[in-house]
């Protein structure tokens, strides 16, 4: 089972000023729902009001095959992101959020050795939200689990870095596999070279990083093996959604491996698959992976 953790939420995109399409959110939704394309068991571990959205988002998920035993309904309504892209495809987030002021207490997952747990974006390293983080990424690595972690964190949580990078090395210590951007990485770390970025990274206890740098390619390190990857490039519709589908394709890959040294045949396989999930959803207006048989999806 590929387990993921994190808020979902209704997008509204505005393009030059206009609302032009809508469609259920929320990084770890987006990471859940691409492997459930792909054909994986998951699980979105989450919150939803009880409100029409929320029904929405939930009908959704058990219509593509994501488990919604672990998604908790709240009184009151779901959260709205409103998202405004420029002309190369990417976004800028106004957010109205409903959630309650104190997070659920969610049960444990039967987490199985092979199984993945996935969780990152702001909702992380919420104060509210750390209970359940970290109790669920000790389980699911004592039961012999892997836990990735996309730290996701964007310039509007800039107000907030100072509570958040403790946080932050926090969930790259708990994770086998930490995935962040360039971008994340030069708020976080005060650098987008990938080479300081992994100083900065094993120095807190990672053993296992991917840096994704846009068009400019992919890099990984992983003990002994340092190694860059090209992207191909594709005509941009939207960049929602492209990091999750990325973190998507990898987990799929990763998914059912046993807890040992990662080789390059799996990363040359896991990166190429994980770039081909993202360049998909950047053609796309959906936050996912085409179902099968729906477009050409190059999988």
């Amino acid at each position: 089972m590929i387990w993921t953790i994190g808020e979902c939420l209704y997008d509204v995109i505005f393009k030059n000023g206009q609302p032009v399409w809508a469609v259920p959110g929320g990084s770890m939704l987006n990471v859940a729902v691409s492997a459930a394309r792909y054909g994986e068991k998951v699980c979105l571990i989450s919150e939803a009001g009880n409100d029409r959205v929320g029904s929405m988002i939930s009908d959704f998920l058990a219509t593509e095959g994501v488990s919604t035993g672990f998604l908790e309904r709240y009184s009151g309504n779901t959260t709205l992101a409103l998202a405004f892209l420029n002309e190369a495809g990417d976004a800028t987030y106004q957010f109205y959020q409903h959630a309650p002021a104190h997070a659920p207490e969610f049960p444990l997952p039967p987490f199985r050795p092979g199984d993945v747990f996935v969780f990152g974006s702001f909702y992380s390293v919420n104060p509210r939200n750390r209970r359940n983080i970290t109790r669920m990424a000790e389980a699911a690595s004592a039961a012999g689990a892997w836990v990735c972690y996309d730290p996701n964190f964007r310039k509007s949580h800039l107000q907030s870095l100072d509570e958040a990078r403790p946080l932050i090395i926090e969930n790259i210590r708990l994770a086998d596999i930490t995935r962040g951007s360039d971008e994340d990485f030069r708020l976080i770390a005060g650098t987008a070279d990938s080479n300081q970025v992994w100083d900065f990274a094993h120095k807190h206890g990672c053993n296992n990083l991917i840096c994704t740098r846009n068009r400019e390619g992919v890099d990984v390190f992983s003990g002994s093996i340092v190694k860059h990857y090209d992207v191909p490039e594709v005509e941009v519709v939207s960049t929602i959604g492209a990091g999750d589908s990325f973190n998507s394709g990898f987990v799929t890959c990763l998914h059912g491996m046993a807890k040992n040294e990662l080789s390059v045949t799996f990363w040359d396989e896991a990166i190429g698959r994980a770039v081909i999930f993202a360049s998909e959803v950047c053609r796309s207006r959906e936050n996912f992976i085409h179902r099968p048989g729906d477009a050409f999806s190059g999988i």
